[in-house]
């Protein structure tokens, strides 16, 4: 173990010696040219302790100065770049609510522009309805519709069936007559005569575009359901559906 201990200086009037510090213009009263020739001979003198920071040093600040113009741009229009990225979370948001709007929309739409209504149906049969028959009873749904009448006669009947298939909501070639029955029954106490022919008649009905849609409802003054119709139209466009 080593003993840091000076037995030349024990008990001794000698003073030990040690090697004085080179003068250092820094610390002191030194001209301002003396101090900068001081610090340009230690730069020069030491290269491979200064010369890498100085690199460092100069590449950052070069790196600074260079990016002080863009910073300044970027700074300029952080406002303009907030409310930017506000306006998009705001599309983002309005176009969910839009994908959602379409998705109802498209679960409706078929009752607005393929089905044939029952107000549709209920007014051309009862159009197609002359004089000397009576209508016991009628189904309906969104493929077809089944009917039973009564008449005084075949030419009542005959008249019924011409004027039905002639309705815009029906398919012709689906049409049928399911039978024809003479009531035997008879009412004496009744003054007015009592239909004596029945029958049952079933078919399919059509599935109306729009502009078709429209025109019935003109026509059969159905002005409730046109408005209705318009203004899912308007939403449609709207949407872009």
């Amino acid at each position: 173990m080593r003993i840091n201990y000076n037995f030349a200086f024990k008990n001794s009037k000698l003073t030990p010696w040690e090697r004085p510090a080179p003068p250092n213009p820094l610390i002191s009263d030194a001209d301002l040219d003396k101090k900068i020739l001081y610090i340009l001979k230690q730069y020069n003198s030491n290269k491979i302790l200064y010369y890498p920071s100085t690199i460092v040093l100069a590449s950052a600040l070069i790196v600074q100065i260079l990016n002080f113009y863009p910073q300044r741009i970027v700074k300029k229009f952080k406002s303009d770049h907030n409310t930017y990225q506000n306006m998009v979370a705001k599309l983002r948001n309005l176009d969910s609510s839009k994908q959602k709007f379409n998705k109802r929309i498209t679960r409706i739409d078929q009752y607005f522009t393929k089905s044939t209504t029952s107000y549709l149906f209920s007014y051309f049969l009862q159009n197609s309805v002359p004089k000397g028959v009576q209508i016991n009873s009628y189904a309906f749904n969104d493929n077809g519709f089944e009917i039973s009448v009564s008449a005084f006669n075949l030419d009542s009947l005959d008249d019924f069936i011409t004027l039905l298939i002639d309705s815009p909501v029906i398919l012709k070639d689906s049409v049928r007559v399911n039978k024809i029955t003479r009531t035997e029954s008879s009412n004496s106490n009744n003054l007015l005569p009592l239909p004596d022919l029945e029958l049952e008649i079933y078919g399919e009905v059509k599935k109306i575009n729009q502009r078709e849609r429209e025109a019935l409802y003109l026509k059969s003054n159905a002005d409730g359901l046109l408005k209705k119709l318009q203004r899912f139209n308007k939403l449609k466009q709207k949407l872009g559906s």
